[in-house]
């Protein structure tokens, strides 16, 4: 019952003194994991994309290397696009542009 009441407390003061900084940690940690899924799918996927090609084709290593840059630079944008969400606009007549 002692126990019981002790975390209780400490819940509540948890609640006080975080102020909302365990949402924004599960944030950050929620954009992280999108990011690092969001690149490793495009990587995979480029690279085994070339790797069938390379066995359909014959063509040695060179589609699976194609296929490796085709998905970095498929991760790249991805990344870039998710990341561009969260950054404020600072040009002149932008949406954040104020008066």
């Amino acid at each position: 019952m002692v126990l019981g009441m002790g975390l209780a407390l400490t819940r509540e003061a948890y609640h006080v003194q975080d102020k909302g900084g365990f949402a924004k940690g599960m944030r950050a940690f929620a954009l992280g994991s999108t990011i690092a899924v969001q690149f490793a799918v495009s990587l995979v996927l480029g690279i085994l994309g070339g790797r069938y090609l390379d066995e359909l084709w014959g063509t040695g290593p060179w589609l699976l290397l194609l296929g490796l840059l085709l998905g970095l630079a498929a991760g790249t944008m991805g990344i870039y696009r998710t990341v561009s969400r969260f950054i404020p606009n600072k040009e002149p007549g932008g949406k954040n542009d104020r008066p």
